[in-house]
């Protein structure tokens, strides 16, 4: 139909006022697993160190006669690791202008920028701390150049690995700055690689709380045999597919997603939180930096490493396939 004759519609009307709602909506995620659930303590070097030790094994053969002399036995020392602080900052530059006009969803647009930067921040940390990344040799105790970078997760684990063909472990953790572990051939995640893999933690004495996966194994992981046996009252109309509690034969663990894990989770990260910490140096510290011009700069950073406290805890299910094709 025609439009009326000489109506005056919004087209063409002046001073209309916007309907822009007084909300800012973030798709992003922001959580870490890892960070979230292990322990933290304090860094007062930038070279971070700590000790470990391990019990003599055992001896099925300790009898001795009444009256024995008794041989004297060598005492083992402790063994001193370490790890490098890093530093991982991120920024905002916000002008004196934008600053001060009104705006729809915040009162402060600084406040939002530090606020998105400090969940940016915590995000690369927790990828850091989880990676292969390996100590830099230049940046190492008495070193004169390069960037600290701190030696990751799966650069310490060497004891409890299931690795695929080709893969290798990285150097004797006991050792610095050590090497990063070599990517095998990737093949599907199983249930008996988790079982195994389990298995050899609880022999070296660990105890696994959680296990870090990428997306597609933790689907892999809800399709394990084990939870067959397992009875869950849900809701009518509620069908519940994902495991998301596996008890084994040496605990029950969480299987949790991970967003972050390397190459989209190419590795299952088995953990004792009671076994690894991550230490600051400084953590998350605010400043401005000096003004240049009408905007002002703001920097968040933290100087933090991961302290391994015994890898011998924690397992690493490596080389598995991240998708279906």
């Amino acid at each position: 139909m025609a439009v009326v004759t000489n109506a005056y519609t919004t087209s063409a009307a002046v001073g209309i006022r916007e309907d822009l709602t007084d909300a800012i909506h973030r798709v992003d995620v922001e959580d870490t697993p890892f960070m979230s659930r292990v322990g933290t303590t304090t860094a007062k070097q930038t070279y971070h160190e700590w000790q470990t030790r391990a019990l003599g094994a055992l001896d099925t053969d300790n009898a001795h006669q009444e009256g024995e002399e008794t041989d004297r036995a060598a005492a083992t020392p402790n063994v001193r690791v370490g790890n490098l602080c890093q530093i991982s900052e991120k920024n905002a530059t916000v002008s004196g202008t934008l600053e001060s006009v009104n705006k729809a969803g915040r009162d402060s647009e600084m406040a939002l920028q530090m606020a998105d930067r400090t969940i940016e921040l915590r995000k690369d940390m927790e990828a850091i701390l989880l990676s292969n990344q390996a100590m830099n040799s230049n940046a190492t105790v008495g070193g004169k150049t390069g960037v600290r970078q701190l030696r990751g997760f799966e650069a310490w684990i060497r004891t409890n690995t299931n690795r695929g063909e080709g893969g290798a472990d990285p150097d004797d953790p006991n050792t610095t700055p050590g090497t990063r572990a070599t990517d095998g051939t990737q093949r599907p995640f199983t249930e008996e690689m988790l079982l195994d893999t389990l298995q050899n933690v609880y022999t070296t004495g660990g105890n696994v709380k959680f296990a870090l996966m990428g997306p597609y194994n933790k689907r892999v992981s809800s399709t394990f045999q084990g939870r067959e046996s397992t009875q869950i009252t849900v809701a009518a109309k509620t069908i519940h597919q994902a495991t998301n509690l596996y008890a084994s034969d040496f605990g029950t663990i969480q299987l949790i997603p991970h967003r972050y894990l390397r190459s989209n989770g190419r590795s299952v990260l088995l953990i004792d939180p009671e076994m690894v910490k991550v230490a600051y140096l400084r953590r998350f510290v605010r400043f401005p930096l000096a003004k240049i011009g009408d905007a002002e700069t703001r920097v968040i950073l933290s100087e933090y490493t991961l302290e391994m406290c015994n890898e011998r805890a924690h397992g690493v299910i490596a080389d598995l396939t991240t998708s279906a094709s």
